[in-house]
């Protein structure tokens, strides 16, 4: 006789259940304890990272410029010459578009003594508005929230592999907070102790912000690749012009760069320019970067190198050309700071910021909180403060 096959205790699963709950709970917990403060950090400077340009217009008064123009009418041609004629020693370097319809073009040369300076000057007519130095607020933040002001090979690596304790605490608190979706439009029990008010913060703002959360932790593995090697193939290579003897011609001036500019447009009948780089060597292009059909990626993604002397194009590059590598690293930044979308995605990637920021604070506060009742100073189990969804 065949001896039957039992099936195995509903309570012996529901206790393996539990233990692996536990323990996603318990790397959620230690993850939030360990690394709240530095995660906080560099979430509270990316978050203002995204407005960065816009603090420093509020700043500085020379950045306002006294008349919108649309980015296909911009005088840079007027503008390179204004800007040569008040630095006539310096290098160049770059020249920018405005960031926004208030804003004032850039340009950035070296001086003779290797200080970058930037240039303001009017879009409509390249009138100089005023000169500032390289720090601003948008330095300041990048190099915070980038590399934490250490040296860029040991602070790149260290900020970006929080992506993957980042990527675990997402993972953990979903597992843990069961039936997590019924959480959306749960309200916060503003009635009972601090702890459970705080928990309960805590999950709303980790279930609206999840997604914007797996995004940033995405983009910054995808950094963490690239900073251990995992590049993506550079831009092919233009063809370097005849020799000049400096990188930028004494003759060079802004009817020239204005046919530059034109000779690229020929070449990218769709370009909208966002910047002009010049070369730092003497056999070195003129790059003219900007947006183009590709969507998400850099504005260098769309290039055009042109001989600053003949006028010819060298060489050209479309964003809907590159390989899969490359268009994965091109959409990096704009997926992780929300410049792909104008005013509204960094408005909404600045909303995801604070979020994250909530769940850094609300995480230590809620420990805070045990300890200041009396509780052990141990990671508390899941049913003490990430509590089950309510009954169906």
């Amino acid at each position: 006789m065949k001896s039957e096959t039992r099936p195995r205790p509903k309570k012996n699963r529901s206790k393996s259940a539990s233990a692996r709950r536990r323990w996603w709970f318990q790397a959620h917990a230690w993850i939030g304890l360990q690394l709240s403060i530095l995660l906080g950090f560099v979430f509270v400077t990316g978050t203002f990272a995204v407005f960065s340009h816009e603090i420093d217009w509020l700043l500085e008064p020379a950045m306002r410029a006294p008349v919108a123009v649309p980015a296909e009418e911009i005088a840079w041609g007027a503008a390179f010459d204004a800007a040569r004629r008040e630095r006539p020693e310096a290098a160049w370097i770059t020249l920018d578009r405005p960031v926004g319809p208030a804003f004032a073009v850039q340009a950035v040369v070296r001086t003779t003594w290797q200080e970058p300076v930037r240039l303001w000057l009017s879009p409509q007519d390249g009138q100089l508005l005023g000169e500032s130095g390289w720090m601003n607020a948008q330095r300041l933040l990048r190099m915070l929230h980038r590399h934490l002001m250490l040296p860029p090979k040991v602070g790149v690596p260290i900020v970006s592999a929080l992506a993957l304790p980042l990527l675990v605490s997402l993972v953990s608190g979903l597992i843990v907070y069961r039936k997590f979706w019924r959480g959306f439009f749960r309200k916060p029990r503003f009635e009972r102790r601090a702890r459970l008010v705080l928990g309960d913060l805590h999950r709303l703002a980790g279930v609206w912000g999840s997604w914007f959360v797996a995004l940033i932790a995405l983009t910054g593995t995808w950094y963490l690749v690239e900073s251990l090697g995992g590049r993506a193939p550079a831009f092919p290579e233009t063809i370097p012009p005849t020799e000049r003897g400096v990188p930028v011609p004494a003759s060079f001036d802004g009817a020239r760069l204005d046919q530059a500019i034109a000779a690229a447009r020929r070449s990218i009948p769709d370009l909208v320019v966002q910047r002009i780089q010049f070369p730092d060597e003497a056999d070195g292009p003129i790059v003219v970067t900007g947006d183009a059909a590709a969507v998400l990626v850099r504005v260098r993604a769309n290039r055009v190198s042109v001989d600053p002397v003949t006028g010819d194009v060298l060489g050209r590059t479309r964003g809907e050309t590159l390989g899969l590598h490359q268009r994965i690293a091109e959409a990096a930044d704009p997926l992780h700071f929300g410049t792909f979308g104008g005013l509204p995605t960094k408005l909404l990637w600045f909303l995801g910021g604070l979020l994250m920021t909530a769940l850094a604070l609300t995480g230590v506060a809620i420990y805070t909180e045990r300890v200041r009742q009396g509780a052990p100073a141990r990671l508390p189990e899941p049913t003490d403060d990430l509590e089950a969804s309510p009954a169906a």
